[in-house]
């Protein structure tokens, strides 16, 4: 997401006067480092995060800030049906760049050669009902004010196939689908209905969160911007923001900041 939008980052004035400019950071907190399978709050080991992307918004007027609010996005991806999928490699992790050279003796051809196939009997593997996470994110948003919301990715549409390695580049017009960021209260909500351990097929979120389902454009654009979703905050509450970004054993990866700046008064 950070690459996409960093051509974009410059400042641009728009035709009310106001210039909006975006800064992009990939933070890369540290919060899968420790030894795998330790408990989650023991200092510097592993921890579950309550989101890992953060979206801030400053307003100015001239030089002065006026207001500044965060929503938070906690990222989940649709499994295909093989649930053929690689997971982080906390080692890679840990070698950081030296993982671009300490590469194997040979490499495998069954990794390159994979169909991955999508439908609405799909799971979102990594939600799990009963799951301390889904407590964590309950307890963040009763306590700061409702920020954290879900960004599901999802294929352009379903059903859905591709397969490795590609003979062309593909190319997305429609996206009925694609990455869409709905309501941890709907989402939660649709964990009720499951057995501990269970995940979400991607029909049953679809079915929970009607009318709180959005492209992530239109959550950041026509709803964070206008204040409908996500928390304003100001000096009384910096710190718990702080807590977010600054600590890089924190649990953010990355963050968009958009810096708006207002004419002067009239």
């Amino acid at each position: 997401m950070i690459e996409a939008l960093i051509p974009n980052s410059a400042p641009t004035l728009l035709p009310s006067g106001a210039i909006i400019r975006m800064d992009t950071h990939n933070i890369g907190g540290l919060r899968r480092l420790g030894a795998p399978h330790w408990d989650w709050d023991f200092p510097q080991r592993r921890r579950w995060e309550t989101a890992d992307i953060a979206i801030l918004v400053f307003v100015y007027r001239q030089d002065k800030l006026v207001a500044k609010k965060i929503g938070l996005l906690q990222s989940k991806r649709l499994f295909p049906t093989n649930h053929d999928v690689e997971d982080e490699d906390e080692i890679g992790f840990l070698h950081g760049m030296n993982a671009f050279i300490r590469r194997d003796g040979q490499q495998a051809a069954a990794a390159l050669h994979r169909t991955y196939s999508f439908d609405e009997t799909c799971t979102f593997a990594a939600i799990q009902a009963g799951h301390r996470q889904v407590e964590l994110i309950d307890t963040l948003n009763r306590d700061f004010g409702k920020a954290v919301f879900y960004l599901l990715y999802a294929p352009p549409e379903l059903p859905y196939a591709v397969t490795y390695p590609l003979r062309k580049r593909i190319r997305v017009g429609d996206m009925p689908v694609g990455n869409r960021v709905v309501d941890a209260d709907n989402l939660h909500r649709a964990l009720v209905e499951l057995n501990d351990g269970q995940s979400p097929t991607f029909s049953l979120l679809k079915s929970a969160c009607v009318g709180r389902d959005w492209p992530l454009e239109t959550w950041a654009a026509d709803l964070l911007l206008t204040c409908q979703v996500g928390q304003q905050f100001d000096d009384s509450n910096d710190d718990r923001v702080r807590y977010f970004l600054e600590r890089r054993s924190g649990p953010i990866g990355a963050a968009l900041a958009a810096s708006i700046t207002l004419p002067g008064e009239a």
